[in-house]
């Protein structure tokens, strides 16, 4: 298997998830942005993989992992980001904001083009939604730390 394919794969899939987790609109459930992604994600880093006349079978694996893992951490910061855009709570099941929507897709352009001109840079991007992830669950979790019911 060769590196470069392989992180250009897994570049392309986070490009789309990142994507994905943009468009897809916030009263589809989690579950469902990640199902959206992960066929794309298949695809792209298939893509990377046989364009480098490797096999595809790790696009199977990889692609709807990276794909659907992007577009669920993208879908939890673009939703942040929503709610505090919008001024009522009734606005918040409409679209994303369009700067907000546009930024992302720029981001994902450049991971794209990136990962296909100096592969390694998608561990990076990895890297970081990983860390993202981590540090948005240790925020859920101490959002209702001091909170309880005394009787």
């Amino acid at each position: 298997m060769d590196f470069g394919a392989i992180c250009t794969g897994l570049g392309l899939a986070l490009a789309v998830g990142l994507i994905i987790g943009v468009i897809v609109p916030p009263i589809v459930p989690a579950w469902g942005a990640f199902v959206a992604a992960a066929p794309l994600g298949v695809l792209a880093f298939g893509a990377a993989l046989n364009g480098a006349d490797e096999e595809v079978w790790p696009a199977l694996l990889i692609g709807p992992a990276a794909a659907g893992g992007a577009a669920l951490i993208t879908r939890d910061v673009v939703g942040g980001a929503a709610r505090r855009a919008r001024p009522s709570i009734e606005d918040v099941r409409a679209q994303t904001p369009a700067g907000v929507a546009a930024i992302v897709v720029l981001v994902a352009a450049v991971i794209a083009v990136l990962s296909l001109v100096l592969p390694p840079v998608s561990l990076v991007v990895l890297a970081v939604f990983v860390w993202l992830w981590i540090s948005r669950r240790r925020q859920a979790e101490r959002k209702h730390e001091g909170l309880r019911v005394l009787r």
